[in-house]
C-alpha cells in the first residue's frame, strides 16, 4: 500500500489562486513521482453571440 502525499500549504494556495474566478477553462496539475510539480491555468473567454 502506499503512503498518500502530504501536499503543503504553498501548493494549495497555487491551486485555490488559478480557479479562483475562472469562469470558463482548465486547470492542469501535473504531478511527477507522486509530487505535484506543475500548474497550468487555461482561460476562455466567452462572447455572447447576437440573434
Amino acid at each position: 500500500m502506499t503512503q498518500q502525499a502530504k501536499i503543503d500549504d504553498k501548493k494549495l494556495e497555487a491551486i485555490a489562486k488559478a480557479i479562483q474566478n475562472l469562469e470558463y477553462g482548465e486547470v492542469n496539475i501535473t504531478i511527477q513521482d507522486g509530487v505535484i510539480v506543475q500548474i497550468n491555468r487555461l482561460e476562455k473567454q466567452r462572447f455572447p453571440q447576437k440573434k
